[in-house]
Parts: C-alpha cells; sequence; structure tokens
C-alpha cells in the first residue's frame, strides 16, 4: 500500500503543468489573459536584439537604403545586401518568420477567446474585450500588409492577379505541413486587410482619440484609419483613401518652430499645436528595446552608423535653407580623435550631413530609448494630396500639401497652387519628410518604386 501511494504522488507530481507554459486552448480564459496576449502581440511587432526583421530595425531600414535617398555606410553593414540588392538565399533579409509569428498571436486572441466565447468573464469587461479583439484584427491587417509588401508584386502592377502571401486568420501548427497554407493572390491579401480594417473600424470598439497619441503604443480608431489610407493608396482606390483621410485631417499639425527632430513628436504640445504621432511603438526601457540592433543605434552616428542619407538627397533638401528638415540630417560630430587628428569618419564625409537624427539622445542620453514611429498625421496629409492629385482634384492637392510645406518651411515661395501642385511635388515632400522612417514604401525585390 505504501508502494501504491508513492507511486500514485509521483505520478501526480510529474502530471503537474509546466509553470511556464500552458495549452493553446487553456491559455486564454479570461480578460486578464487577453490583455496580457495582447501585449504580446505588440511585443512581437517590436522585436528585440535577437529578433530585429520586424519593426525592431529591418522593416525600417529595408525600405530606406533601397531607394534613391539613403544607402548602406560601407560594405558588410546590416543594411549593405539591402543597399545592395542582394537576393541569395544568404543574403536575402528574413522578413517572414517573425511576421507569421505575429499573426499567430493576433489569431490567438481572435478565434480562440473571443469568437468561441473562451473567455469566462467577458460579460462584466465586454468593451474592453472588444477593445483587444478589434485591436488584434488591426495588427493582423498590418502583418499582411506588410508581408505582401515584400513578397508580392505591387498592387497597381497587375490588379492583384499575381502570387503575394498567404492569409492566416488561424492559429496554425507549424510543424504540421499539412496545416501550412499555400499563396493567396495578392488581390485576395489586400481584401482581407480591408475586411480586417473596415471590420475593427465599423466596431465602434478601438478606443478614440481625443487628440493624436492619447492610446501611445495601441492601435485605436485614428490609426486603424491612417493604415486604411495607406493600403487604398496602395490599391488605386483614391477617392476611398481621400474620404477617410479628410476624417482625420481635421487635426492641426505640428508648428514649423516645433518639428525639429522626431522626440518632439512624442511630446504633448500647447492649446495651438498637439502630438502628430498616431501609432508609435514605445521604448520605454532595456526590455522593451532592440539594444545595438534596433533602428535607432543602427542610424545615430554614436551607434553603428549604418546607413546614411545620399548626397542627392541632401542636396535636394538643402535647396530650400529654411526646411527645417534640413537640421533633422547631420553631419559628423566626431571630428577629432584624441590626438587631434580627424577621424577617418570625417575625412570621408567633411562636414556634409549625413546621419538621419530622427532617433536622437534625447534627454535619457541614449537614442536607443526612442519610440518607433509607424503612423504620423503627416503621412495621413500626403496620402490625401497624393489620391487627391490622382484624382484631378487640384484644389484638396494644394491644401493638404500646403499643410505640410507651411509647417515646415517659413519660405512661402515652396508653397503650391493648382498649376504647381502635381503628383510629382507630392511625391518630393514624402521624400522629405518620411526619409529615415519608411516603413510604408512598396518594397518588392524586382520592382523599385521611388517615392
Amino acid at each position: 500500500m505504501a508502494t501504491i501511494a508513492l507511486t500514485s504522488c509521483v505520478n501526480d507530481w510529474l502530471d503537474l503543468t509546466p509553470s511556464d507554459s500552458i495549452p493553446s486552448n487553456s491559455a486564454i480564459t479570461n480578460y486578464n489573459d487577453a490583455k496580457t496576449a495582447l501585449y504580446g502581440m505588440y511585443d512581437g511587432l517590436q522585436g528585440n536584439s535577437t529578433y530585429t526583421q520586424y519593426y525592431a530595425a529591418r522593416m525600417f531600414y529595408y525600405g530606406d537604403v533601397r531607394g534613391d535617398d539613403m544607402q548602406a555606410r560601407t560594405q558588410g553593414m546590416r543594411s549593405s545586401s539591402c543597399y545592395e540588392m542582394k537576393y541569395t538565399i544568404d543574403d536575402a533579409p528574413n522578413m517572414w518568420n517573425v511576421q507569421y509569428n505575429v499573426l499567430r498571436r493576433a489569431n490567438r486572441l481572435i478565434t480562440k477567446p473571443v469568437e468561441n466565447n473562451k473567455i469566462t468573464d467577458a460579460e462584466k469587461n465586454q468593451a474592453n474585450v472588444n477593445n483587444i479583439y478589434a485591436q488584434a484584427k488591426s495588427v493582423r491587417a498590418l502583418v499582411h500588409f506588410d508581408l505582401v509588401k515584400v513578397y508580392g508584386m505591387p498592387y497597381s502592377f497587375d490588379y492583384g492577379a499575381s502570387m503575394g502571401v498567404p492569409i492566416v486568420t488561424t492559429p496554425i501548427d507549424p510543424l504540421n505541413a499539412s496545416a501550412i497554407p499555400g499563396r493567396n493572390t495578392v488581390a485576395e491579401v489586400y481584401a482581407q486587410i480591408v475586411k480586417d480594417l473596415t471590420e475593427a473600424i465599423d466596431s465602434k470598439a478601438l478606443n478614440v482619440s481625443k487628440s493624436a497619441g492619447d492610446n501611445q503604443g495601441f492601435i485605436d480608431e485614428w490609426a486603424a484609419k491612417a493604415l486604411l489610407t495607406r493600403v487604398y493608396i496602395y490599391m488605386g482606390k483614391n477617392q476611398e483613401a481621400l474620404d477617410i483621410a479628410k476624417t482625420l485631417s481635421k487635426i492641426l499639425l505640428i508648428a514649423y518652430g516645433q518639428r525639429l527632430n522626431m522626440q518632439t513628436l512624442g511630446i504633448k504640445n500647447n492649446a495651438n499645436h498637439i502630438n502628430e504621432m498616431i501609432f508609435e511603438l514605445v521604448n520605454s526601457g532595456s526590455d522593451d528595446w532592440a539594444d545595438r540592433e534596433g533602428i535607432a543605434y543602427l542610424y545615430h552616428e554614436d551607434g553603428y552608423a549604418d546607413a546614411i542619407c545620399t548626397k542627392s538627397f541632401v542636396d535636394m533638401l538643402a535647396q530650400d535653407p529654411s526646411d527645417v528638415r534640413l537640421d533633422v540630417i547631420l553631419p559628423v560630430q566626431l571630428k577629432t580623435d584624441d590626438s587631434g587628428k580627424p577621424t577617418d569618419m570625417y575625412k570621408t564625409y567633411g562636414d556634409n550631413r549625413i546621419f538621419i537624427n530622427k532617433f536622437p539622445m534625447g534627454s535619457l542620453g541614449d537614442m536607443r530609448l526612442n519610440n518607433l514611429p509607424i503612423l504620423r498625421l503627416s503621412e495621413v496629409y500626403l496620402n490625401a494630396a497624393e489620391a487627391a492629385a490622382k484624382l484631378n482634384d487640384k484644389a484638396s492637392t494644394v491644401k493638404y500639401l500646403n499643410e505640410i510645406i507651411k509647417n515646415r518651411t517659413d519660405d512661402t515661395k515652396q508653397l503650391v497652387t493648382e498649376s504647381t501642385a502635381t503628383l510629382e511635388r507630392v511625391l518630393l515632400e514624402r521624400r522629405k519628410e518620411l526619409v529615415g522612417e519608411r516603413t510604408n514604401v512598396s518594397l518588392t525585390p524586382c520592382v523599385i518604386m521611388k517615392q
């Protein structure tokens, strides 16, 4: 009897659930579980020093150095394979696994707990549960959108007929080969993106900002709508993009005198101006940031100084000396070494402006503590201007483009009129405004699309 009792105790002890893992079907059973899973979903977007293949770094420099305005500083830098357009097995950036991992996290929030009524205390937390559900759908749309930009042809190439990426709307077991879906067409992927965003917006479950930045670090109604304008621009649905942008454009942009660097965007302003950051990933400490593998460290002179502005871009920007965005591009700061001799960096670049300062040291003295900009009000204005230009709506093009220009320069000659408000001018302002944070460009390997 003693032997049986001891055997039973040993078996019970061995059958205990591990403290650091639980079965997926019992992972999210109440509101607090769902809230924790929500944080995990955003943490996947953020990445860390090991998983940099998304917004930690790669999504930024992949969009930047493949265009005309930024470049890898030298061969062998982290961004050099993207800049040199190398697409071998070893050189091609891995922007797949992390993204589908985030999709799995979003889908676990969407399907198991909410749609299958698995949250036991949902009734007394219904508004919050619905909000989490809408945020997860928005993130699912964002990730599918990013994936199809990287691995599919632009929608405008053949109206989405070519192959894109697999649409994943349920949690799948990556070890089960039969459960892994094949590729969908670009059009099918975009249809899913629009469906998720419109359902999230129409649900009225997303928080509504009283001013930009109210829901820092989380997707709210403004962020979902801003993302939808970007999606519609890519699809060529210009009227839809313009209609949504108009609902957001009543917000005031930050004034010229206050827009000196990206850090300014994280500060609440006076009654006449507000924070224009609509959605950003928050770096509040070393448990959030991607350390030296993050985009801030890669772009900063005191970091890896991995990628710099091209001379042609700086020359273009310098044509208007009063443009505040020129002050965001810095020359080499460390000009001499301890012995007083010029540094190698200064020997190479002299006093030319080369470094993006959108992730400055700040008051805490560490560039890695900067938040990562994903959606800004400025882009919404630019999307409105671009859509209007493509619709030949000259009055709206002038209205939205001049809102950007007059808040970036005091040179009134830079303002556009209906005769000068061309699509080319809109794209030029987009280049000036979004350099160093281009997560919103077409990244297709075989097609280089200029902003």
